[in-house]
């Protein structure tokens, strides 16, 4: 990756290369268009993924009403979502984060909730119970962020009714540049203040688009490659996926 400016006395600067990827909401995930994604991280070779929350639904654990004769083990989760670390750990990613969101969260709630005595134990807290130092992600319960240089990442936690007003939420309240999930949409909002340009991005989902829950969702499926230099300067290319097959990334 090369960067092209203007100012040659700042020299060369290293930018490396992330792609970000939310609400795959296992096993919801919509498995044609997540194989797509991890071909084209595999083609990529990107030094960090960062997989932005809701990775898994933990659907037996949420309080919501659910169809009792089809609601998924945590085994399931645990085994699909073992698929998607491994496929990952064998792109030879240098960095790989798994940022929990409200889905996540509801183990968490439920042990406080209905096994407060458990609440503590090491082998029923979400990282360890999904393994994920065998595949070598890094973990940041939900409400935490990761910083990709100027650039905060986290899942989100508000959802407005169109594409690009939770972005604007989401950088009112952080006032920083700020890449969610949550929202399942993809949009972009912009502000320029005294301290420069700022966006609030919202990073779509890839998880199948009808839910048995919500009829005809507004949601769009994609995620994002995102370039930081050094200096913490960034870029961030939002990739939809089109019509659940396809999706275009420089001149491929």
């Amino acid at each position: 990756m090369e960067r092209l400016g203007i100012d040659e006395q700042r020299g060369k600067s290293i930018i490396r290369t992330w792609v970000g990827a939310n609400d795959f909401q296992i096993p919801y995930h919509d498995k044609p268009v997540v194989e797509l994604v991890l071909k084209f991280v595999k083609a990529l070779r990107p030094y960090g993924v960062v997989l932005n929350g809701d990775v898994v639904d933990c659907t037996g654990l949420s309080e919501f009403n659910k169809d009792p004769t089809d609601t998924p083990h945590l085994n399931q989760e645990m085994a699909d979502s073992a698929w998607l670390m491994a496929t990952l750990a064998d792109c030879k990613i240098t960095e790989r984060w798994w940022l929990g969101g409200n889905h996540e969260d509801r183990l968490r709630r439920y042990l406080w909730t209905h096994a407060e005595k458990f609440a503590g134990v090491p082998a029923v807290q979400f990282p360890v119970l999904f393994d994920l130092d065998r595949y070598g992600f890094r973990w940041k319960p939900y409400g935490e962020s990761l910083m990709l240089g100027k650039l905060m990442v986290t899942h989100g936690s508000q959802v407005l009714k169109h594409s690009g007003q939770s972005g604007k939420a989401h950088f009112d309240r952080y006032g920083t540049s700020v890449l969610i999930g949550h929202t399942h949409r993809l949009g972009i909002y912009y502000r320029r203040n005294v301290r420069g340009v700022h966006a609030g991005y919202e990073n779509g989902c890839l998880c199948r688009l009808d839910p048995d829950w919500v009829q005809h969702p507004d949601w769009q499926q994609g995620f994002s490659v995102v370039h930081v230099e050094d200096n913490g300067l960034f870029s961030v290319q939002q990739i939809p996926v089109l019509n659940r097959k396809v999706l275009f990334y420089g001149d491929a």
